[in-house]
């Protein structure tokens, strides 16, 4: 019923705590022979006392039934309680297997992939395989039950327990095809349920855009439309398990008109007493209880395999961008960065080139801007430096290496960045700055917010550095949010800055403060700049013009005025827009 290969693969998961599993295990045997326990009960009572007429022995069978299941309350809550811990500990080491793989992938994984299906993977999948290995329980303990009364029964009254085997093949087949469909389906719903959790993401990300565009009724209905995909899914996986466990009843009817009538002839020719037979339909009558128990979590040990092999393909995807075998560590920049030949293209668009054999230096201390249209690859030049994607060819030399070949955390621990979409977590402006080094000092965050300019307007917040800055930032103005970013870069204190239009989307007012804490940010660190307002890059040592992914002209913003080229019309153009 559960796929072999699923269980294999959980393994790494659940082995730490098999020491409850085998607890369990061992507390089902009692367990079993605590439910059967009632059947020599019935037989006792019937032919010992009712049929003999004994009044004297009639209270101990109430007292007995009752010491049954007391024994029963306690055996039960440990062999319950066990495997719930084994369950709960391995959905932990799954769900934390599964983050942290999360965040071992690179850039190109997740621009190919929608976040509600990342987010399924993560949620909804452990969830599954919560609901199959809490049936585990029911693995070990009901087959343990069915054996205990199945070898009563053929010690009862072994033609008729070979008489009631006839109806395993049809039990069989019907556990099979319902299995089979079941998993499925499923696993087109937990596919499905990926591309609906993409909707509801995109509704909470893009709220504000929905409600100006009054895009309400657009989204209403693709939500409703994949719902509706949903509830079809649902209901044939629902109709499934409904027509099984009438058909799995069915099967077992023609079983009990066996018994009853094979039994009943052996009780009148003398064969069986009526205490036997009693006791011998009561043990077949809790047979079906596995039986019936195991229909029930067909659906959920499909919808855990089902889960299992989306767990097992998200655990095969593999970071294309990471660190090589033999990497070289790096602590420091001694001489510069330089741009050798380098042509990219995203994973995706292969036809397309973003960058074209471009080339460039940016020596040690200096500042290097690159200007050029939208769409002329400055922000892909950024992402290689930063290594969320590799050159396609041509390669990036850090101190005469290729940046390939260094270990990639030490390499970005060197590297810092200040965009102009800056993302704040849902956290204190503390807890922000924090992240640029997360073992800094107090005094030390309130010092890289002094120097980003940020001290003061957090200071007149009524939390201060205490101050919840809502999903993304959203309780920041831009000019605020940006200079939480500045501080976080001023914390970080890494030799390599990269500015990514960090002023293109602020007022007068704010961009100016914010200028002048990326100049004094730039002080003294090697700069890669990326401007919309070319007025922000006067000072550059070198400018570098992009268009269409090649370069066309490099020189100082003085000489390239007086060239009079692409850099004087992007100029002109930017000062009359």
């Amino acid at each position: 019923m559960f796929s072999l290969g699923s269980l294999k693969s959980l393994k790494p998961f659940l082995w730490p705590h098999r020491k409850w599993l085998y607890f369990s295990l061992f507390m089902a045997i009692p367990l079993s022979a605590l439910r059967a326990g009632p059947i020599p009960l019935v037989k006792y009572l019937v032919d010992d006392i009712l049929v003999k007429k004994d009044p004297d022995k009639l209270l101990l069978v109430p007292i007995a039934f009752v010491g049954l299941y007391l024994l029963n309350l306690f055996v039960r809550f440990f062999h319950y309680y066990a495997v719930r811990i084994a369950v709960i500990r391995t959905n932990q080491a799954l769900r934390e297997r599964l983050h942290s793989h999360l965040l071992s992938l690179s850039s190109d994984f997740f621009s190919e992939r929608k976040a509600g299906e990342l987010i399924s993977r993560i949620t909804t999948d452990p969830w599954q395989m919560d609901q199959g290995i809490a049936s585990i329980n029911v693995l070990i303990r009901e087959p343990i039950t069915f054996l205990a009364l199945f070898g009563y029964a053929l010690y009862s009254n072994w033609k008729l327990t070979l008489l009631t085997l006839t109806i395993v093949p049809a039990l069989g087949f019907i556990f099979g095809k319902s299995g089979k469909y079941i998993k499925n389906k499923i696993k087109e719903y937990q596919a499905s349920n990926g591309e609906n959790f993409s909707v509801v993401q995109e509704t909470v990300s893009g709220i504000r855009i929905i409600q100006l565009f009054n895009l309400q009724s657009l989204r209403i209905t693709k939500f409703k439309n994949q719902m509706n995909e949903i509830t079809r899914l649902l209901l044939r996986i629902s109709r499934t398990e409904e027509i099984a466990g009438p058909a799995i009843e069915l099967v077992t009817s023609f079983a009990i008109a066996l018994i009853l009538y094979f039994g009943g002839r052996a009780v009148l020719n003398g064969e069986m007493t009526s205490g036997d037979l009693l006791a011998f339909f009561a043990s077949f009558g809790l047979m079906i209880n596995p039986i019936r128990q195991l229909t029930d979590i067909n659906s959920k040990l499909h919808a855990a395999a089902a889960a299992m092999d989306r767990i097992n393909d998200f655990l095969s995807w593999t970071p294309k961008v990471q660190s090589p075998a033999n990497s070289t560590w790096i602590s420091k920049i001694e001489r510069g960065i330089e741009f050798k030949n380098v042509s990219f293209h995203y994973p995706d668009a292969a036809e397309r080139k973003v960058l074209d054999g471009i080339g460039f230096s940016l020596p040690l201390g200096k500042t290097v801007a690159l200007v050029g249209q939208s769409g002329s690859g400055k922000s892909s030049a950024v992402q290689l430096l930063t290594r969320m994607y590799d050159v396609t060819a041509g390669e990036i030399l850090v101190d005469g290496l290729n940046l390939k070949t260094l270990d990639l955390d030490s390499w970005r621990k060197l590297v810092s960045v200040v965009s102009q979409d800056v993302f704040l977590f849902h956290d204190t402006i503390y807890e922000n700055i924090l992240m640029g080094r997360p073992d800094a000092t107090r005094d030390e965050v309130e010092a890289a917010a002094r120097k980003a300019y940020a001290f003061d307007f957090i200071q007149r917040l009524p939390d201060g550095f205490n101050t919840m800055v809502g999903d993304r930032g959203v309780k920041l103005s831009g000019g605020e949010r940006q200079r939480i970013s500045i501080a976080r870069a001023f914390l970080k204190n890494s030799p390599c800055l990269i500015l990514d239009e960090a002023t293109s989307n602020l007022d007068n007012e704010s961009e100016k403060i914010v200028q002048q804490s990326l100049e004094d940010l730039m002080e003294h660190r090697t700069t890669l700049m990326i401007a919309h307002r070319l007025s922000t890059i006067r000072n550059a040592d070198q400018i570098v013009v992009l268009k269409q992914g090649k370069i066309l002209e490099t020189g100082t913003y003085s000489s390239l005025i007086e060239k009079g080229g692409e850099f004087q019309r992007l100029l002109a153009f930017t000062q009359n827009a």
